[in-house]
């Protein structure tokens, strides 16, 4: 069933697509800047965002996974939303085609301005086990799924006496040494570490984590000082960092390397990069040959006026003709100034070239410490995991979300956690991850 709506409310319409780090910021600045705010209408999937930042330690229990999810609603203000699935968009009729699946109902919404804020998507190049055997950590799910698997995976290691399957089944290859692939190897090793001590039959040198980069060394995009520290850091305690290496297959039980090796290992969490929406690409639209939608340095989508783009699926250039990184930083800021833009262009006004300055990156390594250039001052160790969380505790939205997210890291100061599976993955296995795990 299809329906075709124009909402007319007495001002413009603007249609957001996408309610993350960019498309909420976005919405909420214009909520706040156009004469009826609920002329401003936002379309996602899901009606919340994660604090991307804070992802991994809601996996991992440092935080209660809810605490890092946000509500879509109370982030935009006095603008719409609509719950549905973006299908496509007619830039000559100016209508957006969703769906709402459980109505099997396809609308198509009209729009006098959009703005397309769809993110990304995990990048999954051709290897060979990739799909059916890798685990991401791009979401929530994802996060909570991987603590579930290795809880499990603690109790059935504890209960085999093959001491080699043992090891194999405790050992976690993350590949991509990034932001994200070194917060899930520190963070998962410090996880793995203290539950390990609750287990009479695991030993000391049986839970291990490997991170892998192909590049020289990890976290490139802090510099060098800040990424040989990571590496000593991680080293230190056990978890093997190799650079200039690569995976060229992923089995059930193995990682194999592009060296030649074959690593046993029954988790491979793969966080190698990103790769634009697949929905992009049928929409008629200038693309890069990557898929990213292309911009001009006003935010608007090259050849069309009304057509804006930011945050992950955008190549929205700087002053020097770079594109802008897709950071949460970045999309955040990149949603206001689309928001100061659109009004302005509204108003009758030009619209402003984006320009953003980095204030710098952060990442926690686990264990309370940390990496990070701040005004480009490089701050190593205990000081700069203090100020990752300082940091993100400024900008989680609400006073109410701080406090509780303060609590959770007051009480994960002076105790651990338990390995305990959250239950909430109840559907099959995926396939070729078995629920049990037999010696060969």
């Amino acid at each position: 069933m299809t329906a075709r709506i124009r909402w007319d409310m007495g001002g413009a319409r603007v249609v957001i697509l996408g309610g993350g780090f960019s498309g909420a910021y976005c919405a909420r600045g214009l909520a706040r800047r156009v004469r009826s705010p609920r002329d401003v209408l936002l379309i996602d999937r899901n009606n919340y965002f994660v604090f991307y930042p804070l992802l991994v330690e809601a996996g991992t229990g440092r935080l209660e996974p809810r605490h890092a999810v946000i509500s879509i609603r109370s982030m935009i203000g006095a603008a719409s939303f609509r719950l549905a699935e973006v299908s496509g968009v007619d830039p000559s009729r100016r209508e957006v085609a969703v769906r709402i699946p459980e109505l099997d109902l396809e609308e198509r919404v009209g729009y006098d301005h959009l703005v397309l804020a769809l993110g990304s998507v995990t990048r999954m190049p051709d290897i060979p086990g990739l799909r059916r055997y890798g685990w991401e950590m791009k979401s929530l799910a994802d996060a909570v799924a991987m603590r579930d698997r290795v809880a499990r995976l603690l109790e059935i290691a504890d209960s085999t006496p093959d001491q080699e399957l043992r090891r194999s089944m405790l050992h976690l290859v993350v590949i991509g040494g990034n932001f994200t692939g070194a917060e899930v190897a520190g963070e998962f090793a410090a996880f793995l570490e203290d539950a390990r001590g609750r287990y009479r039959n695991i030993g000391p040198g049986e839970v291990k984590v490997t991170l892998i980069d192909h590049s020289e060394q990890i976290l490139s995009a802090l510099g060098r000082d800040l990424g040989d520290f990571a590496a000593r850091s991680m080293r230190r305690r056990g978890i093997e960092v190799l650079t200039r290496e690569s995976v060229t297959e992923i089995g059930p039980d193995f990682v194999t390397l592009a060296s030649g090796p074959r690593v046993r290992a029954h988790t491979a969490i793969w966080c190698a990069g990103i790769a634009a929406p697949p929905t992009l690409a049928g929409m008629g639209l200038p693309l890069d040959e990557r898929g990213y939608l292309v911009c001009e340095p006003d935010l608007r989508v090259r050849g069309h006026p009304n057509i804006w783009a930011i945050g992950d699926a955008a190549v929205n250039p700087g002053p020097d003709g770079r594109a802008y990184p897709a950071t949460a930083q970045h999309g955040v800021r990149e949603g206001a100034h689309a928001a100061r833009n659109i009004a302005a262009v509204l108003a009758g006004r030009p619209a402003t070239p984006c320009r953003i300055k980095s204030k710098g990156s952060l990442a926690a390594l686990g264990r309370r410490t940390g990496v990070a250039r701040v005004f480009g001052v490089s701050v190593e160790g205990f000081l700069a995991w203090w100020l990752w969380r300082t940091v993100y505790l400024m900008k989680m939205p609400g006073l109410g979300r701080k406090v509780r997210v303060a609590m959770d890291w007051t009480l994960d100061f002076f105790g651990r956690g338990d390995p305990v599976q959250l239950g909430l993955h109840r559907g099959p296995p995926r396939a070729g991850i078995p629920d049990s795990i037999t010696p060969r």
